[in-house]
């Protein structure tokens, strides 16, 4: 079976060559791959600077935000043939540790879970692959064309979730640094809570990210953000970010980092405990995230969520994954044929 992953004897990305999945039993199901997004965590992969195959293997195949279509069930399942899923990225440890066992497998405390193409699981970008059931979400054959997003929108969901809990009055204004997929996607997330929302970033006004910020009801700014936020999202992974976010918190507002990067970040102690403000970070999502992640799919501007889309034949992984040519902040593989 045609698969694209890393070689970890030979350091490079290359064509691999996978068993195919035997047949699905209790609780599973075969799946066939149509498409996958690509992330920075896939070119962190490509460099080698995270990662791990599966036991044993010296391969891993990439790939973990992914659209795939049930084409058999196995027993016990209510999925059928036809129906679309979003596969989830991480799977539990095992024996469960306390937030494993409550479905929270994104909180796991052990630091015994695996992640699908990222950590000691395959990942998607092959032709065919068995799942089990409760490691998907189902998503309606309407959103086929933008349900790529879902895993990146899941994170975010995460993130908002966590924004809404903490913030003692609930939030009415959102900034976010990064005008990239995932910032994006948080803009849209916070227009359809009803927020005011504002996007930072380094492109210029006329830049195709800054107009599908518009587009889709957010303020853009490339200078200096207009007012503080009750939620500050750093979507970008930059230090200098996440830093200057920091200054543009609201008293009681929450900061939350979601653009994971290697980072120190000097802490404005004083303000921060004067003001009753939150600093968090969230990475991966739960189930419930996933959920909600394809319901609001459904309720954004679509014209924008499709114009984030910049699709590739598979034969262009390697263009897709070096990030050459992009003409749309997400580049997407199409596997199926």
């Amino acid at each position: 079976m045609f698969a694209i992953g890393l070689d970890f004897e030979a350091r490079r990305v290359a064509e691999l060559d996978l068993p195919e999945p035997d047949a699905p039993g209790p609780g599973q199901l075969r799946l066939r791959v149509l498409e996958v997004g690509l992330c920075g965590t896939d070119r962190e992969l490509s460099e080698f600077e995270i990662g791990e195959p599966p036991p044993g293997e010296h391969a891993l195949t990439l790939g973990h935000e992914a659209l795939a279509e049930v084409v058999e069930a196995g027993p016990r399942t209510k999925l059928q043939p036809g129906d679309l899923v979003a596969p989830l990225v991480r799977r539990p440890c095992l024996p469960g540790c306390a937030a494993c066992r409550r479905l929270r497998r994104d909180l796991c405390l052990s630091g015994g879970y695996t992640e699908r193409g990222i950590l000691g699981l395959h990942g998607y970008l092959r032709e065919w692959v068995v799942d089990d059931e409760s490691d998907l979400v189902a998503v309606p054959a309407d959103l086929a064309s933008i349900a790529v997003l879902a895993e990146p929108l899941s994170v975010v969901e995460k993130g908002l979730t966590t924004a809404e809990r903490v913030h003692p009055l609930g939030p009415a204004r959102a900034l976010i640094f990064g005008a990239g997929p995932v910032g994006l996607l948080a803009a849209l997330a916070c227009v359809a809570r009803g927020w005011e929302v504002e996007v930072f970033s380094l492109e210029p006004p006329n830049h195709p990210n800054a107009e599908l910020a518009r587009r889709g009801g957010a303020r853009y700014s490339n200078e200096t953000p207009s007012a503080k936020a009750d939620v500050v999202l750093e979507c970008s992974g930059a230090p200098a970010a996440a830093r200057q976010g920091l200054d543009w918190l609201a008293p009681l507002g929450v900061m939350v980092l979601i653009g994971a990067a290697d980072f120190d970040v000097r802490f404005p102690g004083f303000r921060t405990v004067m003001e009753n403000q939150t600093v968090t970070g969230v990475v991966n999502a739960s189930p419930e995230h996933f959920a909600t992640a394809v319901s609001d799919l459904a309720r954004f501007d679509r014209g924008v969520l499709q114009a984030m889309i910049h699709r590739r034949a598979l034969k262009d992984w390697r263009a897709a994954l070096g990030g050459e040519g992009a003409e749309a902040p997400k580049s997407v593989l199409a596997v199926a044929g």
